[in-house]
């Protein structure tokens, strides 16, 4: 992410610079703002710094400066994004792009720094296909070379999170036969990084360690701290199943690095690295640091957001007061057109209605039938989620417990026959009650063995508050079934279970250290994962990009 961000930064410094219009260099001068903003943003207080570009913002929309204007919203959501505030990041790009004329040639460039930004916090919110879109934008509005390779590389990283490794390497390949690329050393390195990274990636036996070692080289005689940090990740991935040792003294290197560039994310991905890589008594330490630094940024970023919200909704408040004052002067023109469109709007709901009231004709006929097949597909799930992941849960209890007490069993067996014969009814679970965080700890502990560390973290009744009944049903469901398949498939020896709200949004995210899924092709089981999670309007990410282990992102909203 760190890369990425170090490229967005040359994007908005080139975005904001004075344009060559007498009248905007005027506006400039005279928005004393906009200068106090900067000033803010060069000495990195970018809370402060955001507040007076959100000022400068209203004063050019006052005096019709657009394009200024819109620069203040890029800078606005640069700050955001680099905050962790995606969703707001997107939503002042979107509203600065509104402001632009692509057809004005000072505009275009802006327009590419826009996309640019937007690519970016798309590509942090998992959404790569539109991030790739977004940076091809960028590049069509710019005639910079090097806006031009810094979009393609961008490109190329977003096709390798989404898994299409071989587009990624034609990029990469070509960008390094580029001559701009080549007389840029920091460039060469991280381009030669990313294709030999990307190669692995797509097969872990490929031998890509003299690319690796030849970009660290570069970046090592650059000084190039950020990319050291990237080649040390890349070389702890490669050598991880390789050299136990290699591995682990990378990731101390690399450490020390994210120490030294006092950067959040990457002490996170590297407290990770060394959880997995190494002994129980240092990887307990690590993982309570990476579980103290998380809260610690969530906390962060969650003021960052609510601060940054309250500013834009004081600013438009501001904004619509202004604008409720000049609509009142243009009301009695507008009372005629709402007029005719009103009638136009009936005279279609009309014609929309009546062919809504053939089709659902139809519809009803062919529901039927489809009632049918999701009956028939219910039961069969609830008899494998509710029946057979039950006693696979009796049998791990039985495992795991070293002293067998028959009474207690036979009780469990119990329980999943009286669920086996009241499968008809629907009845409610007794997982959707106030102690449900109770009842879940319960089921994930009871598939904690001596071969089996399981670390849950977040998991707490406050976090279940607001979430409704049958959404803790089936969070009760896909939990049983994802720890049901680790348990049988995985082989894994450490597991860690994340649950963390953001942004009115309930986040799972769930990595083991076992063999992984080489060829995601989910099985009942995980197929029943993704169709509960689709239910509650949810999604289900697979990252198969970490060849060690496997790792599951769930989101859905509360409400």
């Amino acid at each position: 992410m760190r890369k990425i961000l170090f490229f967005g930064i040359i994007l908005l410094i080139t975005s904001c610079q004075q344009s060559n219009n007498k009248e905007i260099e005027r506006d400039n001068l005279d928005n004393k703002a906009y200068d106090t903003a900067w000033d803010f943003y060069e000495k990195e207080v970018y809370d402060s710094a955001y507040v007076y570009f959100n000022k400068a913002y209203s004063e050019f929309i006052k005096n019709m400066n657009k394009n200024q204007a819109a620069k203040c919203l890029i800078n606005m959501g640069y700050i955001s994004y680099y905050k962790g505030d995606w969703f707001g990041s997107q939503e002042l790009i979107i509203s600065s792009i509104k402001l632009l004329n692509p057809r004005i040639k000072d505009e275009r460039e802006t327009l590419s720094s826009a996309y640019n930004i937007l690519g970016q916090s798309t590509h942090e919110l998992g959404n790569y296909k539109e991030a790739i879109n977004y940076y091809q934008k960028a590049i069509d509005f710019s005639t910079e070379k090097d806006v031009y390779i810094i979009n393609q590389n961008n490109i190329a990283n977003s096709y390798r999170y989404d898994s299409q490794y071989d587009k990624a390497i034609n990029i990469y390949e070509e960008l390094l036969k580029d001559k701009t690329t080549i007389e840029n050393p920091k460039e060469y390195a991280r381009i030669t990084d990313n294709l030999a990274y990307t190669k692995w990636l797509k097969d872990n036996k490929s031998n890509v360690v003299n690319e690796l070692n030849k970009a660290l080289n570069i970046r090592l005689k650059e000084n190039d701290l950020w990319g050291q940090n990237a080649s040390y990740a890349h070389l702890t991935d490669y050598f991880s199943n390789l050299d136990h040792k290699k591995a682990l003294d990378y990731a101390y290197k690399r450490k020390q690095i994210a120490f030294e560039n006092k950067s959040v994310d990457d002490k996170l991905e590297v407290y990770q690295q060394l959880i997995l890589l190494e002994n129980p008594t240092n990887a307990k330490q690590y993982f309570e640091a990476y579980q103290k630094l998380n809260d610690s940024i969530q906390l962060e970023r969650n003021r960052a957001k609510n601060q940054f919200a309250l500013v834009r909704y004081d600013s438009e408040k501001n904004r619509a007061d202004f604008l409720k004052a000049e609509a009142e002067n243009e009301k009695k023109k507008n009372d005629i057109l709402k007029l005719y469109i009103l009638i136009g709007l009936l005279i279609v709901l009309f014609v929309f209605g009546y062919f809504l009231y053939r089709k659902r004709k139809q519809k009803l006929e062919q529901e039927k039938v489809l009632e049918v097949k999701k009956t028939e597909l219910k039961y069969s799930k609830k008899v494998h989620d509710k029946v057979a992941n039950g006693i696979y849960h009796v049998m791990s209890d039985i495992e795991n417990k070293s002293e067998f007490n028959r009474d207690e069993i036979l009780d469990k067996l119990e329980v999943v026959y009286e669920i086996s014969r009241d499968i008809s009814y629907d009845k409610i679970d007794e997982n959707q009650q106030d102690n449900f965080a109770e009842k879940l700890a319960q089921l994930i502990s009871s598939y904690d063995s001596e071969q089996v560390k399981i670390y849950l973290i977040g998991n707490d009744k406050e976090l279940w508050r607001n979430v409704q009944d049958y959404a803790k049903t089936e969070v009760f469901l896909v939990m049983q079934e994802l720890l049901t398949n680790m348990k049988k498939h995985s082989e894994a020896s450490r597991v860690i279970l994340n649950f963390k709200k953001e942004n009115q949004q309930i986040i799972i995210n769930y990595s083991d250290d076992g063999i992984g899924i080489s060829d995601l092709k989910p099985k009942n089981g995980l197929q029943n994962t993704v169709s509960r999670i689709s239910n509650l309007n949810g999604d289900v990410i697979f990252e198969t990009e970490n060849v060690n282990g496997l790792k599951i992102k769930i989101i859905f909203p509360i409400q």
